[in-house]
């Protein structure tokens, strides 16, 4: 399952950490704990003057942050005498992502104030530097304030390396219920599979279906069989999100025993638990229980409908044709891509005359999806549609789609190449993308020149894009001198996702990523009365959703700007997966659309719950204008999307949204 992305388809109880707007509201009384002293019994009363010089204070870090300038803001974190204003420099150095400060945020972990050390924490967890484990290790051993040891249990998953298996295994025998629920989720994270047996049989001692879920989740994520038997026992538990979260982990872990416990799943009431079990079911693959799925076509859910779909194609059942056939005239759109791509994998190329139809119907960024999933079918009809849908740059979503399924097909790419070459001075960016991956999957040596001439495009938002697709090209063409070449300059490169794919290419360590200069992002001033909520109004319904600018201040501020601007007015719902997330703000309707700008992330520790409003990306700091909601729990994109809101009514509307559904208009307050 993909993450929520601006590019085109390849394929709880948590409490919040104070945030921006709740720090400088209670500066006129803050906290003057020197860093490293132990915090006075009582609130010391504002020095005359201090309330507007820390409000100026804060206000320059946070154009620090926005602008991902570093300078300073160690020194504000060690030594300033005010604790939020400490903790300001703490979440800023976070946002920033820089190795360089994981030494002052170390020292932070014994800062005299909660708040300070909270921040520290999480900022240790986003940098992700396993360096980090000892100090954050060492935190754990002496903090006695209970959410900062749960974030510092997320913070050992978040920075990675062996040695937090350990860390993690103490905490899951921890007194404290949020502390056992961090440390599955962190161990979800690390993907350490000596922690197993520990998460299994904390489970089994817990009560709490909030501990069970995520100890689910973590096996699943660890991906190791040895978890089979635990996550067996929870597809039984009376508890919806435990049964749903195990079915899914029992096809990530490919348990074929479990294949008769999914089939009885895919009865279950809860559209959710449905849904998973169908997708397990397709992961296994269980070939000899495709005739349990093939009823769920006809499943009241358009979602369940759409993934029994996608794992009928994915176990290629070819007595479930007839079936697919007619779920090609199924009045939910992503039905109808799903059976598409099921008779492909099924059929073959007698199934591209069938599926032709639906390549025109459907909206865009489902059919840019379907004409590339006729990349790995073999034959002359397929590879007739492909050269002709890329040859036709008047519909970009077609073209770019057809242009990355040739890039799937090497046995033609005598046919393919001299097509594909032409595409890398199309008008439209996203298929000199297409076009340029394409290529480099191909081996064609030729095309180096042309697409690292590609590197030399910076005029506009999308010229990154193509840099990105260009440098991933060149990654796959790196044998050749001219290419290596080219992947040493794009070290260079402004944008940071450019650099990290020539450095890992490079065969250089992930720390070595060459410096540039901070990217141009769009950094709006933070308004002092910010809005608080949004209500959308849908083919499917109204969705009303709180706005959270406490943790996401410039998120939301651009969310609302846009919005009262009417940009998202007649915008499609351009993607949704299954139990996933439904996506919109793209205003091609193909996901690589955007504004025209990027704004900078604000990761949070707000986590992905059913119904949590995030900003998509294709990369750090890439943000504009596409937004999603997750339809289920989703601790994978926790402090990897900025979440900014929560549907606070109208989550039946949101369960609903197929591709193509519109926003009709959308009002903030």
């Amino acid at each position: 399952m993909a993450a929520p992305r601006n590019r085109t388809v390849r394929n709880r109880l948590i409490r919040t950490i104070p945030r921006v707007a709740a720090l400088v509201i209670c500066l006129a009384g803050a906290n003057s704990t020197p860093a490293g002293a132990a915090p006075p019994r009582q609130k010391a009363a504002a020095a005359p003057g201090r309330s507007s010089a820390d409000a100026a204070r804060i206000t320059s870090i946070l154009a620090r942050e926005g602008s991902r300038d570093t300078t300073e803001l160690a020194q504000l974190l060690l030594t300033h005498g005010s604790a939020p204003m400490r903790a300001v420099a703490a979440r800023a150095l976070g946002h920033i992502q820089n190795r360089g400060s994981v030494s002052a945020l170390a020292q932070a972990l014994r800062d005299g104030s909660p708040e300070v050390r909270r921040e520290a924490a999480f900022a240790l967890g986003l940098i992700a530097d396993s360096t980090a484990l000892p100090a954050l290790s060492d935190g754990l051993t002496r903090e006695t304030d209970a959410r900062v040891r749960e974030i510092l249990v997320t913070a050992v998953g978040m920075a990675g390396g062996r040695a937090g298996g350990p860390v993690l295994e103490r905490a899951l025998r921890s007194p404290h219920a949020p502390e056992r629920w961090a440390a599955a989720l962190a161990a979800a994270r690390l993907r350490d599979s000596t922690l197993v047996e520990p998460l299994a049989t904390a489970a089994t001692k817990d009560p709490n279906p909030n501990f069970r879920w995520r100890v689910a989740y973590a096996l699943g994520q660890i991906g190791d069989r040895r978890g089979a038997a635990a996550l067996r026992k929870f597809s039984t538990d009376k508890s919806e999100i435990v049964r749903s979260m195990a079915a899914r982990a029992l096809g990530d872990i490919h348990d074929s025993t479990a294949a008769p416990r999914l089939v009885a799943l895919l009865t279950d009431s809860s559209w959710r638990v449905r849904v998973n079990a169908a997708h397990a079911l397709g992961a296994i693959p269980a070939r000899r229980d495709a005739r349990s799925l093939r009823p769920l076509l006809r499943d009241a859910n358009p979602q369940v409908r759409w993934e029994a779909a996608l794992s009928l194609g994915a176990i290629q059942d070819s007595a479930s044709v007839s079936e697919l056939r007619v779920a090609l005239q199924d009045h939910a759109s992503g039905v109808v891509q799903g059976a598409a791509i099921a008779l492909l994998s099924i059929e073959g190329d007698h199934a591209v005359s069938a599926i032709a139809p639906a390549v025109d119907l459907l909206p865009g960024f489902l059919r840019s999806g379907l004409v590339e999933a006729l990349g790995p079918v073999k034959g002359p009809l397929a590879l007739e549609v492909l050269l002709a849908r890329a040859r036709d740059t008047t519909d970009a979503p077609q073209a770019a789609g057809a242009a990355s399924g040739l890039g799937k097909r090497p046995w033609d790419a005598a046919a393919a190449l001299p097509v594909l070459r032409p595409l890398l001075h199309a008008k439209d960016f996203t298929v000199v993308c297409s076009a340029a991956e394409a290529l480099g999957s191909l081996g064609d040596s030729a095309s180096i020149p042309a697409i690292a001439a590609l590197l030399g495009r910076t005029a506009t938002a999308e010229d990154n894009d193509v840099r990105a697709s260009a440098v991933a090209a060149l990654a796959a063409l790196k044998s050749r001198p001219e290419a290596l070449e080219a992947l040493r300059g794009a070290r260079r490169d402004p944008e940071r996702r450019v650099r990290e794919v020539a450095t890992l290419a490079l065969g250089l360590p992930a720390d070595s990523i060459g410096s540039a200069p901070p990217p141009k992002l769009r950094v709006d001033p933070i308004p002092a009365a910010p809005a608080t909520s949004a209500t959308i109004e849908t083919d499917r319904g109204a969705i009303r959703i709180s706005l959270d600018p406490a943790h996401a201040p410039r998120t939301v501020e651009n969310f609302a700007r846009l919005a009262r601007s009417g940009y998202f007015n007649g915008l499609s719902f351009h993607r949704v997966v299954p139990n996933f997330v439904i996506q919109d703000g793209c205003p091609r309707g193909d996901g690589w659309g955007g504004p025209g700008y990027a704004i900078p992330c604000e990761y949070n520790d707000v986590p992905y719950e059913a119904g949590t409003v995030g900003m998509a990306l294709a990369g750090k700091d890439t943000g504009g204008s596409q937004w999603f909601i997750t339809l289920s729990p989703q601790p994978r994109l926790n402090a990897r999307y900025t979440a900014f809101g929560k549907v606070i009514s109208g989550m039946e509307a949101v369960e609903r949204i197929m591709p193509g559904d519109r926003i009709q208009k959308i009002t903030v307050r």
